[in-house]
C-alpha cells in the first residue's frame, strides 16, 4: 500500500468513481488513492439504489448536472465497452388537481433549460401505464377518504429520463482507471479512513483504523452519508462540518402484475410518493418514509411495504395486489438538511479538502457531472461543464444561498 500521495479519494461508490476515472481523463498525472472500508467496491448506497435517472428539477444545476450525466451515460458504452444497463424509458409523475396548475406553469421553466417534458392528460397516463384508473369511480368511496386520494389529472413525461445499473457504472469507472493507468493508481478494499490529517488550516494526509498514515497534498470526501461523522472524527467543528444525516429509504422487489403491457412501463410515480419501475421479470417499489429518523438502519420492513405502499398501488392499478414481496432492503441516504441539494468543491476554511457529499438520494444520477465538476476544480481551479456547480459549494450555507430542491421523492 502506497504511502504518500498526491490525492486521497475516501469512498469507493459511484461518486468516487467517478472523480477518479474523470481526473485521470482530463491529464491529472499525480499518484491518486482510493480508500473503501467495505470488501468491495459499489457495496453501500450506490448498489443499494432504485437506479433511476432524471432531468426534471425545480433547480436549474440540478438540471445541468443531470442533463450532462445522461449524455454521459448514453455515451458510456462506446467509451469504455461496458454497458451499464442504460434505458430512457422516462421518468412518469402524477398529479392532483391542487399541483396540477404549478406544473404547467413550470413547462416553461424546463423548456428554457433544455429539459424535454411533455404533459399528458389522464388518458395519456393511463395509455403509458396499462391498469392504471386515473378516475376514482372504481373505488368505494371508505377507501377513498382512508387513502385520501384524488383523481390523477395529468401527467409529467420526462423523454429523457430512465434507468440505469449504477454499480456497473461504479465498477468500471475504478476498473478502466487501473487498466489505463495503473502505475498512478492504487484501490485499497478493507481500508476504512479513520480521520483526516489537518495541520494549520490544510490537509496532510489521513489516518486509517489501523492507525497507519497515509500522506497526501488533496484529500476528497465521497464517503456518503458516513461524511459527516468522519468529518467530526477529524476535528472539524461543527461550525465547519457539513449539514448531512444518515436517512434510511426502503426498496421492494415484488412480483410485477400480471397486466400485458406492463414491462415496458417508464419509472411511474404515484399517490402517496410510491414509486415504481420494471426489474428484469419483477417490479422494484419505493417510497420515502416521512417520519424517518436520522441513523445507520438498514433494516427492510415488510410491514410499511403492505400498509403504505401496496394500498396505494391497488387503489390505482387493480392487479397489484398481486405483488407480493419476493425481496427487500434498506439503504442510506446522505440528506443535506438544510436544502437537500449536493455540497461539492473544496471547503472555504481547510486547504485542499474537497467535498462530493450529501446528495440526498439524487448522487448516482449525478456521479458523472460531479466527478468531472471536482476535477475541473481541482486541475483548473473552477467549473467548465457545469458553471452553475459554483452554487452547491459549501460557501452557499454562509452566505445564506440556499439551493432548495423541491422535485424530491
Amino acid at each position: 500500500m502506497r504511502t504518500e500521495n498526491d490525492i486521497v479519494i475516501i469512498g469507493g461508490g459511484i461518486i468516487g468513481g467517478s472523480i477518479l476515472f474523470n481526473l485521470l481523463k482530463d491529464g491529472f498525472k499525480g499518484k491518486i488513492s482510493v480508500f473503501e472500508k467495505k470488501g468491495a467496491l459499489s457495496d453501500e448506497s450506490t448498489a443499494l439504489s432504485a437506479g433511476g435517472f432524471r432531468n426534471i428539477w425545480s433547480t436549474v444545476v440540478n438540471m445541468k448536472l443531470t442533463s450532462y450525466s445522461i449524455e454521459s451515460f448514453k455515451n458510456f458504452k462506446e467509451e469504455t465497452g461496458i454497458s451499464i444497463g442504460f434505458e430512457q424509458r422516462g421518468y412518469l409523475f402524477t398529479y392532483y388537481k391542487n399541483e396540477w396548475e404549478k406544473i404547467v406553469d413550470f413547462k416553461k421553466f424546463w423548456d428554457e433549460s433544455g429539459v424535454r417534458t411533455e404533459l399528458l392528460t389522464p388518458e395519456e397516463v393511463e395509455k403509458m401505464v396499462p391498469g392504471l384508473k386515473a378516475g376514482l369511480e372504481h373505488l368505494d368511496k371508505d377507501i377513498i377518504d382512508m387513502l385520501t386520494i384524488e383523481e390523477i389529472v395529468g401527467g409529467l413525461y420526462g423523454t429523457d429520463c430512465g434507468i440505469f445499473n449504477p454499480t456497473a457504472c461504479a465498477i468500471a469507472y475504478f476498473e478502466k482507471s487501473l487498466e489505463n493507468f495503473g502505475e498512478i493508481v492504487e484501490i485499497n478494499k478493507n481500508k476504512e479512513v479513520k480521520k483526516i490529517s489537518i495541520k494549520d488550516g490544510k490537509v496532510d494526509g489521513v489516518f486509517l483504523e489501523s492507525d497507519e498514515f497515509i500522506a497526501a497534498e488533496k484529500v476528497i470526501v465521497a464517503a456518503g452519508a458516513f461524511s459527516t461523522d468522519l468529518l467530526e472524527r477529524s476535528g472539524i467543528s461543527e461550525e465547519q462540518n457539513i449539514p448531512v444525516v444518515p436517512i434510511k429509504r426502503m426498496l421492494f422487489l415484488v412480483n410485477r402484475p400480471p397486466i400485458e403491457g406492463f414491462e415496458k412501463i417508464p419509472m411511474v410515480i404515484i399517490d402517496n410518493g410510491v414509486y415504481f419501475h420494471p426489474e428484469a421479470d419483477d417490479l422494484l417499489v419505493g417510497r420515502a418514509k416521512e417520519d424517518q429518523k436520522p441513523g445507520y438502519d438498514y433494516d427492510m420492513e415488510k410491514n410499511y411495504y403492505i400498509d403504505e405502499m401496496n394500498t396505494y398501488m391497488q387503489a390505482r392499478i387493480p392487479g397489484m395486489e398481486y405483488c407480493r414481496i419476493k425481496n427487500g432492503w434498506g439503504g442510506l441516504y446522505a440528506v443535506n438538511t438544510l436544502d437537500e441539494n449536493a455540497i461539492i468543491g473544496e471547503h472555504p476554511d481547510i486547504l485542499n479538502l474537497f467535498l462530493a457529499v450529501g446528495f440526498s438520494g439524487h448522487g448516482v444520477m449525478e456521479a458523472p457531472a460531479v466527478g468531472k465538476c471536482i476535477s475541473e476544480k481541482i486541475i483548473r481551479g473552477y467549473y467548465i461543464s457545469v458553471p452553475e456547480a459554483e452554487s452547491l459549494e459549501f460557501k452557499r450555507f454562509r452566505e445564506g444561498k440556499l439551493v432548495k430542491e423541491t422535485i424530491v421523492i
